[in-house]
């Protein structure tokens, strides 16, 4: 893709990378330049520095209200478990996956 009908390079967006590793007793923040607002069953992130959206529905909305709310990712794992009926160690790798992906695009913090 073209960053512009008149341009032939093409638009890369690179992510930053972590800078330490994210464990179960992170509580990841919400930088101040990102707001979330629900659409129907979705959420929608916006980052307003850079203009990046992402939409998150099921369970990776749940954990981005769980993050919200202040628990760690230990705590959000352990409400995915629950509420999901899933074994504890798969939850804690999906939110652990799933976190550092949206920390990579800037819409968390460590």
């Amino acid at each position: 893709m073209a960053c512009c009908p008149t341009c032939a390079a093409p638009y890369i967006i690179t992510w930053p990378r972590l800078e330490t590793e994210l464990n179960l007793e992170t509580r990841p923040k919400i930088p101040p330049q990102v707001i979330s607002r629900d659409v129907g069953d979705d959420t929608v992130l916006l980052d307003l520095a850079s203009g990046l959206y992402f939409g998150v529905d099921g369970v990776a909305k749940r954990i981005w209200a769980s993050i919200s709310e202040g628990r760690s990712l230990g705590e959000t794992a352990a409400v995915i478990a629950s509420e999901y009926e899933v074994d504890e160690a798969n939850a804690q790798a999906d939110v652990l996956e799933f976190v550092r992906e949206l920390v990579e695009r800037g819409l968390l913090a460590e």
